[in-house]
């Protein structure tokens, strides 16, 4: 057969009939690419929903949650230590003769520490007691006060001092003068203890010198106890968030500042924010950009790490007056932040996702599982289980309250 012969008779040329195949093969492939994107990329947007929940009558939480390497959370009540499996089911529980104040952490080698009005106590995973050491006085304020650790030496609150202790006996090696109401102290990468103490932010080495101050003036210090003393023109009053340069992010409640410092003691730089204040712990993402909440008001800020303001954005919910505890950045960029007796989920650019409407008054900041799921305590006693499209948390510098699922108050590196 002929060449010839191959040739069509009638209809459209071989060029025509390539052109409406090109057009046929792109329109499927749009089709394809808006169906992800539409339908695949919005469905977890929209998704969010509790897989469960747990009451726990009085046992009221006021402290952040952790959750060890196994997806087991553990959670302080009033006056009791719980321990659940990812299910809800219960662990173990340890109960304590007096109220948990803060102090919840987890270190490496699995163990638990949490710090009672007059004591602190050393748990095993498996809710048994190590050992527990007495601090006298006791002072007489519940809170979210954190905890951090180096080495063998916890640094804890104990009573009304803030105190460096054995972690395998609960010894006290040293004590300084308490550290201000839920504050936390921060662990840095050559091992200098970083904390806020009379609206101060504090250096001190392993033996608890004094390495340097912000404000450098000691005679700066704000003692709100004390009504002669004039306050400072900028203190700290929020937990410390440490950037991958070490640089110390910390918010004022008293004149409406929001500040960067050196690993150093120096200023960096100043943001004001008018008639509101800050008392959460800022958190940091992976491209450097700070988020703080506001108080009273509950804007929640993006500070560029040069001290520009990004965006600000306020939950149409607020209510004033109202603690907000730290926000939490999800593996996929997500911020979820609390409040108004909701969890909201906001875009990194500030917009609105979505909020899932939750009941009571949160306590301490929520704990973000590998698997998507956040875990919410409240004041009544009740704990939230919702699911996030979220991968468990950010890979940045300071993505919750704390640093990490175990509370560490560790800077990642050596120390």
């Amino acid at each position: 057969m002929s060449a010839e012969n191959l040739r069509p008779a009638h209809g459209w040329p071989p060029k025509a009939t390539l052109v409406i195949l090109c057009v046929v093969i792109a329109a499927a492939v749009g089709s394809i690419f808006y169906q992800y994107r539409t339908v695949r990329r919005a469905l977890p947007l929209h998704v969010p929903y509790v897989k469960w929940t747990k009451s726990f009558g009085g046992a009221g939480f006021s402290t952040s949650p952790i959750l060890g390497n196994d997806g087991e959370l553990y959670i302080g009540g009033s006056s009791s230590m719980f321990s659940l499996d990812p299910s809800g089911a219960m662990r173990w529980q340890y109960r304590m003769p007096e109220l948990i104040v803060g102090g919840l952490l987890q270190d490496r080698d699995k163990n638990i520490y949490v710090t009672t009005l007059t004591k602190v106590y050393s748990l095993t995973p498996f809710g048994l007691k190590r050992w527990e050491t007495a601090c006298s006085p006791g002072r007489m304020w519940q809170d979210d006060q954190g905890s951090t650790f180096d080495g063998n030496v916890l640094y804890a609150e104990c009573g009304d001092k803030f105190c460096a202790l054995n972690k395998d006996s609960g010894r006290q090696i040293w004590s300084r003068a308490a550290l201000d109401r839920e504050s936390a102290p921060v662990m840095l990468k050559d091992g200098v203890l970083v904390s806020i103490t009379g609206r101060q932010i504090v250096a001190v080495d392993r033996e608890g010198k004094t390495l340097w101050t912000y404000p450098r003036d000691s005679t700066l210090t704000y003692d709100p106890r004390v009504a002669s003393n004039s306050p400072p023109q900028v203190w700290a009053d929020t937990p410390i968030a440490v950037g991958s340069d070490e640089t110390l992010y910390v918010g004022s409640q008293g004149n409406q500042k929001f500040l960067a410092v050196d690993a150093h003691g120096a200023l960096k730089w100043t943001f004001d924010v008018g008639n509101q204040g800050f008392r959460t712990s800022p958190v940091i993402a992976s491209d450097g950009t700070v988020f703080a909440v506001s108080y009273p008001q509950g804007f929640l800020y993006a500070f560029s790490p040069d001290g520009s303001l990004k965006w600000k954005f306020q939950s149409p919910n607020a209510v004033l007056n109202q603690e907000l505890p730290a926000p939490v950045l999800g593996s996929d960029g997500t911020i979820y932040v609390l409040v108004a007796q909701r969890l909201m989920a906001l875009s990194p650019e500030g917009r609105m996702l979505w909020e899932l409407p939750l009941q009571g008054a949160f306590g301490g900041s929520p704990a973000l599982a590998p698997d998507g799921t956040i875990y919410i305590a409240t004041q009544e006693g009740a704990i939230y289980a919702v699911q996030t499209a979220s991968r468990g948390l950010m890979q940045s510098a300071w993505p919750k309250y704390q640093h990490d699922s175990s509370n560490s108050g560790r800077v990642p590196g050596d120390n």
